[in-house]
């Protein structure tokens, strides 16, 4: 028998910047939800529950505003956390319910923080400690770019 070998597909939009930015944000999310599995939690749920570690008292709100997520994308997400036990809602002002980890979603986040840091570290170890850095100040100014003309 013999073997039919493919031409590669030309890719026309490799030069494009925003393509790559997808692609490799595709690439990184896939492995981190895998590294998450574990500890049963998305990627998503994982940014969720260190949010709340990093601000407690913060509402649900705040929490959605901070992260762009739409109030009926967020709701699902902390009524998980909360059944999981993972964190409370605490009277804040009277009306408003604010949120916090509780020792379970405590040592929980900093499990998730050592995965993350792992994952970047695996997948950004092809770039020097000063291309990291680079690579990270350009995106944070692009985000606030981006942010700025939506």
């Amino acid at each position: 028998m013999s073997e039919i070998r493919e031409r590669a597909l030309l890719e026309p939009l490799e030069k494009f910047l925003g393509y790559q930015l997808r692609r490799v944000s595709a690439a990184c999310m896939a492995h981190l939800a895998n590294a998450l599995t574990a500890q049963n939690l998305s990627p998503t749920l994982g940014t969720v529950l260190l949010m709340i570690k990093a601000n407690p008292g913060a509402t649900q709100a705040r929490i959605g505003r901070s992260l762009a997520m739409q109030r009926a994308n967020i709701a699902p997400l902390i009524a998980r956390l909360e059944h999981d036990g993972l964190i409370v809602r605490k009277v804040c002002d009277g009306r408003s319910f604010g949120l916090a980890c509780t020792p379970k979603g405590e040592a929980l986040g900093k499990r998730v923080r050592q995965i993350i840091t792992d994952h970047e570290a695996e997948l950004f170890r092809a770039l020097t400690e000063d291309e990291q850095k680079q690579l990270l100040d350009l995106l944070i100014k692009m985000r606030g770019s981006v942010a700025a003309a939506s």
